[in-house]
């Protein structure tokens, strides 16, 4: 089946940014627009399961600006937002589709959940309710559109303190060297550590593999049919041989997670991560915590000859297929404008640091004028499309799996290359 996300060229994206020139303005100071039907729509209570922390909602003011649209166009109506991580929204869906109740009326949530969501029947197609030529980004499998953009990107990329780093490493090798000399030269500063990176998890791991690419795949982690896996190999093992070496070579802790690396970049006591667009805007960001002029962000260090590519997709409004009637009219209506309305958009993505999912907002002056977010989409201008198939939650698990053996010295790297390929081969059988 042809599963994939729509993406109109990322380096087009960062030649969008480099030619335009934002007063950066909160959803809830926007004017709404009426709905596209010019009638008042009744009166519904709507509820949201998002992926975002409550802070970002806070922050970006979303309930504020549902209560003014609402006023004008949907007089008495409510919204609710239940945060969750991605993977507890994810078991949520299904477990309250098998329960026949509880299901939310629309999502917040990232471009891979269509997978199995459309698989299990979850979600409906989005085509005939929304303009997706409006779109930078969208979600699409089997010809139909799953998902539009809340932003593009959530793409992880080099993050450094500029208090300890002036110019990022361009190559894995310069790394280790640069992160040997931070050691020496931090020695007193306590629990200081040149280099943090998650250890636990596969979407820190795929962006090293992408840089070993002997067959020019699509993706690597997949044969080029997009759905055989394909991870007993180089791509894999030098990937795990890499990270494996960090440790021993003193480049980063002997354990962290995503607590660890976020926590302790934020108290300034680590002078490289990698992280996500999504962990620099709201109050306890890294804008926040550390002040702009500290941040830099760059592109993942070359590796083995090649480059590194974080996985792209962004963040996406997803409406269950359980929503319909007046829910289903509120929900699309809402959506209209809290996708499309460019300072809202600018609102919730910009100011947080993430670049807009909506092709009209970057043409708004100040984007260019933003050093971060020019940053940013330098860094995604090298990255990959995720796959959105529900074959890639077996590479993700099978690769997880393996990652954490080999990082507590349970297994080799080669030994976690064979494993890895056994388990999503059979993951993937048991789909079928």
């Amino acid at each position: 089946m042809n599963k994939s996300f729509k993406y109109l060229g990322i380096a087009t994206l960062v030649v969008i940014i480099l030619v335009t020139a934002i007063v950066p303005s909160m959803a809830a100071d926007s004017v709404p627009s009426t709905n596209s039907n010019h009638a008042q729509l009744p009166a519904v209570d709507l509820l949201m399961w998002s992926k975002e922390s409550e802070t970002y909602h806070t922050d970006t003011a979303m309930i504020e600006a549902f209560d003014a649209w609402a006023a004008e166009n949907a007089p008495g109506s409510t919204l609710t937002i239940e945060t969750l991580d991605v993977e507890e929204l994810r078991q949520n869906m299904q477990s309250a589709a098998l329960a026949g109740e509880g299901l939310p009326d629309f999502l917040w949530t990232v471009a891979d959940h269509a997978g199995p969501f459309t698989e299990a029947g979850l979600v409906q197609p989005l085509d005939e309710l929304f303009d997706m030529e409006a779109y930078l980004n969208t979600v699409v499998l089997d010809g139909q559109t799953w998902g539009i953009p809340f932003s593009a990107g959530n793409h992880l990329m080099l993050i450094y303190n500029k208090q300890y780093v002036e110019t990022p490493p361009a190559t894995v090798e310069e790394l280790i060297e640069m992160s040997a000399q931070l050691a020496a030269d931090n020695a007193d500063v306590e629990g200081f550590t040149p280099f943090l990176f998650h250890q636990g998890e596969s979407f820190w791991v795929l962006p090293w593999m992408q840089a070993i690419n002997p067959d020019g795949v699509p993706f690597v982690g997949f044969a080029a049919d997009g759905v055989t896996p394909d991870l007993n190999n180089d791509s894999l093992i030098k990937t795990l041989e890499l990270l494996a070496s960090f440790k021993e070579l003193g480049v980063t802790s002997s354990e962290c997670d995503y607590n660890c690396l976020d926590g302790l970049f934020k108290e300034g006591k680590a002078a490289m991560t990698i992280n996500g667009d999504w962990s620099l805007g709201g109050e306890t960001g890294m804008i926040a915590t550390l002040g702009e002029e500290n941040i830099g962000l760059a592109p993942w260090p070359m590796f083995e000859g090649g480059q590194p590519a974080p996985l792209v997709a962004g963040t996406y409004a997803m409406i269950p297929a359980a929503t319909e009637g007046d829910k289903l009219d509120v929900v699309v209506e809402f959506l209209k404008w809290y996708t499309t309305d460019v300072p809202t958009v600018l609102g919730y993505t910009v100011t947080q640091g993430r670049l807009p999912g909506l092709l009209a907002a970057f043409d708004d002056p100040s984007i260019a004028e933003d050093r971060l977010v020019g940053e940013s989409a330098a860094a995604l201008s090298t990255g990959v499309p995720q796959p959105v198939n529900v074959e890639m939650r077996c590479i993700f698990d099978a690769i997880t799996q393996e990652y954490q053996a080999v990082m507590s010295g349970s297994e080799t790297p080669v030994e976690a290359g064979a494993n890895a390929q056994a388990f999503a081969e059979t993951c993937i059988a048991d789909l079928q």
